[in-house]
């Protein structure tokens, strides 16, 4: 699967289509990021620099406006797949002791 940045809001003008993995962005597209599509299931980490750092937001859905410190301020980029929440839950207790907790989310069809 891939994401799709846009330079403008509502997923229009110039764009680019990142697969999986960590993306500098090409300078056409370095701080104009205006909108994503991001397919279900992933999510795209936006950074201000182009070493991944600075200011961040993780997007899990599609965005017509990116809002706040990254609106056309991106110059890296992180896609990945999302992780799915298993139900299994370790909690540790200050003595070390370790409990397991597990959610069964089978249907029961």
């Amino acid at each position: 699967m891939s994401v799709t940045v846009y330079a403008d809001v509502d997923y229009k003008g110039k764009s680019a289509t990142l697969d999986q993995g960590r993306h500098k962005l090409d300078p056409s597209m370095n701080d104009c990021i205006s909108s994503v599509r991001v397919p279900s299931g992933w999510k795209a980490t936006l950074y201000e620099h182009a070493d991944f750092t600075g200011a961040q937001i993780t997007l899990e859905a599609d965005t017509r406006k990116v809002d706040g410190a990254l609106h056309d301020k991106a110059s890296s980029i992180v896609v990945a797949e999302t992780e799915e929440d298993d139900g299994q839950y370790i909690f540790s207790a200050e003595n070390g002791d370790n409990w397991f907790y597990f959610e069964d989310h089978s249907s029961s069809d």
